[in-house]
């Protein structure tokens, strides 16, 4: 008995070795994450970080990303981890040997990708292989490198010591956390909800009022306003008993500053969310619409698909009385729900290492119904909420619907409606390449991709419509609708999606429907309007002041005498500055001035995008060229000079400095103050449209 267990005793310690080791295997590919990959990827954004947030922030944005990184890592580790175990008690050496060097091949590779990666960001600011996907091509040859290093004892040895110095990384990432709780609010007002003024409460006559955007919805795609498919009977309609605008310009061309626009009656140049993860101004926020709604006593609720048209994100949650964010299949990183506790969790979403990881968990998970981002997710707890509100007080309800963003793969019976090809019929293959990179891509693939987009309009159109009818009868007549857009989307001048300089009409034009308290018959209105004069035009329907800070104005019908919007409102702008420093003099960048018929893109600085052509200003007749094939700018001199005059005024009004230091950003209470916010009267100013 005594041999038996002198026997054992050199078994059991090969076996603790052996689990030990494993173990040890088990955690690399989790430290290679963590203490390798996360930190050089985070380096690497750190000039665009740097456009919106003070040095000091970035410290809590890091934390932030090592956080959602050390979730990933701890749930790599227990995969491998589990993996090892059932092979080691299978007892069969050769299986056990080519697990672990599967595990070890994965943080391998993790280490290659980084490496290809950082070598690749830097080999582009010499402006080198600008075009070369961040992805794919590189995926494959970090999986072969770290194939290659996972072999050979040596060279594990080297991986394993690697391992202990992202290990030693990954705790040092760890200290950032302590962070946290100190920058809860550093980078928003208080999130306390806002309390109604006193004596707010009494006035039943104001209307309730509805805010429905659609994502990327592009006026020249929607069949209300003249396209050539038929994308939106639904939306054909419900225009028939409301008002339409058939010129409405986005005042910029990507989700954030244009919801910023809507909810704060500014345009980007004086709201300063210029970037895809920015905010707008604390002392903008304090003036926005919602703002001016809950001090008034109206109950507000929103729901968002998209959590950078999200309240929470942009600063605006406290106004909300009730909230239903990321309504999206999955759990994004930029989670509007999160941003009350992890107020840098979006900024940090920024760091293309989640990029790169949703592309590979979307290998390895593919949609199989197009469904990810289903409108009814956000259509449901919207009617919930609406029909479970009090209705002694009036509400506003903003909806944010995600289709047809990209990718643009619509589920049946939508998809194959207008294209019935087998190509881009998943979000894998209907992405599109995005703003100059679509010139590579095939005119044939350029126009199975505007069809796929086609199929998705008239998807999120059917729900949308349904979801109008379903408000309009759950609050009765006395309710506002608006519909609208964040912006565009493009498919021409081989300028793909938005963002970026571009600000062709595809891209910018956007529709704007409005439905009155009681209104019966439809009708067209043809003036020039804007994003921003959605704010002014709401508040002017709840009974309110609007603040001298707006940049809009309302678009009511008068009584009394006829008075043209025209003689206070002549033009309308449209910007790109996301390359500019959120609070820096406003130099590089694109802004389009309509007026009429003529339409301007002046473009400033020096803009860094791949495969950008030599940008010169434009000037189109977009009356008798609404594809904008025909630079005038030489042929109307004039009238070009006029509208470059009009754009310099308004910079030098906007574009100037905003102070901010190391340790915080811009807030912009040197801006004028508004106006004192205090209701008109017990209702709209003016009568019920009756039709």
């Amino acid at each position: 008995m005594s041999r038996t267990a002198e026997e054992l005793e050199p078994a059991t310690a090969r076996e603790n070795v052996r689990a030990a080791t494993d173990l040890y295997a088990a955690a690399l590919p989790g430290l290679m994450l963590l203490g390798v990959a996360l930190p050089l990827y985070f380096l690497s954004t750190i000039d665009q970080f740097l456009l919106y947030l003070s040095p000091l922030e970035l410290v809590p944005t890091y934390a932030a990303a090592w956080l959602v990184i050390a979730v990933l890592a701890l749930a790599l580790f227990l995969g491998c981890a589990t993996l090892l175990r059932l092979l080691s008690a299978s007892r069969l050496r050769l299986v056990h040997g080519a697990g672990t060097l599967v595990v070890r091949g994965i943080a391998a590779s993790t280490c290659a990708a980084t490496a290809l990666y950082c070598t690749l960001v830097w080999v582009r600011t010499f402006g080198l292989l600008t075009t070369t996907p961040m992805i794919s091509p590189l995926a494959l040859t970090a999986l072969l490198a770290g194939t290659v290093f996972a072999v050979g004892e040596r060279r594990q040895r080297t991986l394993h010591r690697l391992g202990k110095y992202a290990a030693l990384s990954a705790g040092l990432g760890a200290v950032t956390l302590v962070s946290l709780p100190f920058f809860v609010h550093w980078r928003t007002t208080a999130q306390a909800p806002v309390a109604p003024a006193p004596g707010a409460m009494v006035v039943p006559e104001r209307p309730n009022i509805v805010l429905l955007t659609i994502d990327a919805l592009s006026a020249p795609h929607v069949s209300v306003y003249g396209a050539a498919r038929p994308t939106t009977p639904g939306l054909a309609e419900f225009a028939r008993g409301a008002i339409t605008f058939d010129h409405v310009y986005a005042n910029t061309n990507f989700t954030t500053p244009g919801v910023a626009s809507i909810l704060t009656g500014m345009r980007p140049w004086s709201h300063r969310a210029l970037q895809l993860a920015s905010w707008p101004l604390d002392a903008t926020r304090d003036a926005s619409l919602p703002a001016l709604l809950k001090q008034s006593g109206y109950q507000l609720g929103y729901v968002a698909t998209n959590p950078h048209a999200g309240a929470r994100k942009i600063g605006l949650g406290r106004y909300f009385n009730f909230a239903a964010s990321d309504r999206i299949e999955g759990i994004p990183v930029c989670s509007d729900r999160l941003a009350a506790y992890l107020p840098y969790l979006c900024p940090a979403s920024q760091v293309h290492l989640f990029a790169d990881i949703a592309v590979i968990l979307g290998w390895l998970h593919p949609s199989h119904d197009n469904r990810e981002f289903d409108p009814q997710l956000a259509i449901r707890p919207a009617l919930e909420w609406l029909r479970g509100t009090d209705r002694t007080r009036p509400l506003f309800l903003w909806v944010h619907l995600f289709p047809p963003h990209s990718p643009y793969a619509a589920p049946s019976p939508w998809l194959g409606m207008f294209d019935a090809s087998s190509a881009a019929r998943t979000p894998a293959t209907s992405e599109t390449r995005w703003i100059y990179l679509l010139q590579q891509a095939p005119p044939a693939r350029v126009r199975t991709l505007a069809a796929r987009y086609d199929e998705s309009v008239r998807y999120v159109d059917h729900y949308a419509s349904a979801f109008l009818k379903a408000a309009i009868a759950t609050l009765g007549s006395n309710t506002a609708v608006v519909v609208t857009a964040d912006h565009g989307e493009s498919f021409e001048h081989g300028y793909g999606a938005h963002t970026g300089p571009g600000l062709y009409e595809e891209v910018i034009r956007i529709p704007l429907i409005l439905k009155l308290p009681g209104q019966l018959h439809g009708e067209r209105r043809g003036d020039t309007v804007e994003q921003v004069d959605i704010a002014p035009t709401l508040a002017e329907l709840a009974g309110l002041k609007v603040p001298v800070s707006w940049e809009g104005d309302s678009l009511l019908p008068h009584s009394g005498p006829a008075r043209s919007r025209d003689e206070f409102h002549t033009s309308a702008f449209s910007m790109n500055f996301e390359e500019n420093s959120r609070c820096g003099a406003l130099s590089t960048g694109a802004v389009a001035a309509i007026e009429g018929r003529w339409k301007l893109i002046h473009y400033m600085g020096a803009l860094h995008y791949p495969l950008m052509p030599q940008l010169r200003d434009e000037l189109y007749d977009v009356q008798t060229d609404p594809h904008e094939l025909i630079n005038r700018i030489r042929a109307e001199p004039l009238v070009a000079r006029h509208l470059r005059e009009l754009v310099e005024a308004e910079l030098q009004r906007y574009a100037r400095r905003l102070p901010s230091t190391w340790t915080r950003s811009c807030t912009g209470d040197e801006l004028p103050p508004p106006s004192v916010l205090t209701h008109q009267g017990p209702g709209p100013r003016l009568p019920a449209f009756i039709g």
